[in-house]
């Protein structure tokens, strides 16, 4: 009889320990707000959380890929305003040289605004003349005045010899390659 007691009360036991992890289940279905609303696919929920983790990932690792590509172009940015600073320094400081070396005040002809008297504290047109005796009608010789206009035609013309026979020889050479081949 004892063996009987015990296996009525285990039973007993073992009831009332289902009745409580049925209502702990029913507890926790009903105070789970995604599982009490009727309709909800549980696993299609997680799905798209999980999608839109996926999502956010890529578009973090877009960003981060975007973001160092920007720092290789300020990079390269960077270096070509530095080439291009380089340059314009290197062009200011030729000028600059030329300006020193090939445009100084006492090389200049123009008329000065400042210095109105500067024609005629140089010397004379007639000074620079070679020809010591140049006659009455030539009291003074005029700024532009071409003074050696003999021999420059004189070079003018022996140039123009030059460069004529140069065409000739051409010419010829290339009648006889066109014979020639």
């Amino acid at each position: 009889m004892y063996n009987i007691k015990q296996s009525t009360d285990t039973k007993e036991a073992a009831a009332i320990e289902a009745r409580r992890n049925r209502e702990k289940e029913r507890q926790n279905r009903f105070f789970n707000v995604r599982n009490r609303v009727m309709g909800v696919d549980v696993q299609a929920l997680n799905n798209q959380v999980g999608d839109r983790k996926r999502r956010e990932a890529a578009e973090r690792s877009k960003e981060a890929a975007y973001g160092t590509s920007q720092v290789q172009y300020d990079v390269v940015v960077q270096m070509l305003e530095k080439e291009e600073a380089d340059r314009t320094r290197q062009l200011a400081k030729k000028v600059q040289e030329f300006r020193e070396q090939k445009q100084q005040l006492k090389n200049g002809r123009e008329f000065s605004l400042w210095d109105p008297g500067q024609v005629w504290k140089g010397l004379p047109t007639y000074l620079s003349y070679s020809n010591t005796y140049p006659g009455p009608a030539s009291l003074q010789y005029f700024s532009g005045e071409d003074l050696d206009r003999d021999t420059r035609l004189r070079m003018q013309q022996g140039q123009f010899r030059y460069n004529l026979e140069r065409q000739q020889q051409e010419q010829q050479q290339a009648k006889v390659d066109e014979n020639y081949t």
